[in-house]
């Protein structure tokens, strides 16, 4: 069984990490336990906040005829605030060399445009959100194909506001699809479009991206357009990033306006430390260069201010 074409595609329709350890397998079926232990310290106008969280995901795989493969994967988050816990992806499908398919809670199909410019270790992504329907949601039916240089994907949620015990679904419905094309010469494209709902959840989103690798150098740029409760949000995006050995430095800038007011205008530095594969270290520190404005509340004012981020990540 091609494990490792599974592990890829299910991280291409999740975002998650393909490093996990491997507690079954019968030459037919197979299971794997992954997720990471990450303890967080933000600083923020004076204050330190405990931002700690574990991630834990299982992913159980099984060939159901020559070729074709089924997937389940689950992935619950536990923070130090217990209210926060949430799980992160519940989904199931089918995978196969022309792609995977799979249902439930999972990822829309924007993040591979976004990934672009979100390469930093805690900050970042300031100016690259995306709607619902693009983002990791439930109800959703979602396909990710792999060809070449050439990555396609696509979802659809389902319209629908039932609550069956404790599960809510989306009282919404939607789409997305992106694509991202990556040349032997370092340059990559993304483009990708999201439409969904009506009345007050109706939004539609257009991303657009472009990166450059050479060596030890990245950069890439992100630009965002669309329509929020028919409000027009804009947004632009650069990062950049240097490895040097086993240390990565990057620094991201984005800037964002909804009907006009700038709502995100942020310039981040982080330098990450990898020990190896599975232990990483990392200080990170967001310059906020919004003002704080007469009126605005005690938490609206905490949004303006510039935050400490440290780190200490391992994953398994």
């Amino acid at each position: 069984m091609n494990k490792k074409f599974i592990a890829l595609a299910v991280a291409a329709l999740a975002s998650t990490s393909v490093s996990a350890a491997e507690i079954f397998n019968d030459g037919t079926s197979s299971m794997a336990l992954g997720g990471r232990a990450e303890a967080r310290a933000t600083m923020t106008d004076g204050d330190v906040s405990d931002a700690s969280r574990v991630r834990l995901n299982v992913l159980g795989t099984t060939e159901i005829a020559e070729g074709v493969y089924g997937f389940g994967f689950f992935e619950r988050e536990f923070t130090s605030n217990e209210a926060n816990d949430e799980n992160r992806y519940v989904n199931a499908g089918i995978s196969t060399q022309y792609g995977a398919v799979a249902y439930g809670l999972t990822d829309g199909s924007l993040g591979i445009i976004t990934d672009f410019t979100d390469i930093m270790s805690f900050h970042g992504a300031a100016a690259s959100g995306k709607i619902t329907v693009a983002d990791r949601t439930d109800n959703n039916l979602a396909y990710v194909g792999e060809f070449g240089g050439l990555t396609v994907k696509a979802n659809y949620v389902f319209d629908t506001s039932t609550t069956v015990g404790n599960v809510k679904s989306t009282d919404f419905g939607g789409y997305s699809a992106a694509a991202t094309y990556a040349m032997e010469n370092g340059l990559a494209f993304g483009l990708g479009y999201a439409d969904q709902g009506k009345d007050a959840t109706e939004a539609n989103q257009i991303e657009a991206a472009v990166s450059y690798a050479y060596g030890d150098f990245y950069v890439a740029a992100l630009y965002n357009d669309g329509e929020v409760a028919k409000k027009d949000v804009t947004g632009y995006e650069f990062a950049a990033a240097y490895t040097m050995g086993n240390t990565k430095f990057t620094t991201t800038y984005g800037n964002k306006e909804k009907e006009s007011v700038e709502t995100a205008n942020a310039l981040a530095f982080d330098a990450t430390h990898y020990f190896n594969d599975n232990f990483r270290a990392y200080v990170s520190y967001n310059f906020n260069m919004l003002d704080s404005k007469a009126g605005m509340t005690a938490e609206e004012k905490l949004d303006t201010e510039d935050q400490l981020a440290l780190g200490l990540r391992y994953d398994f």
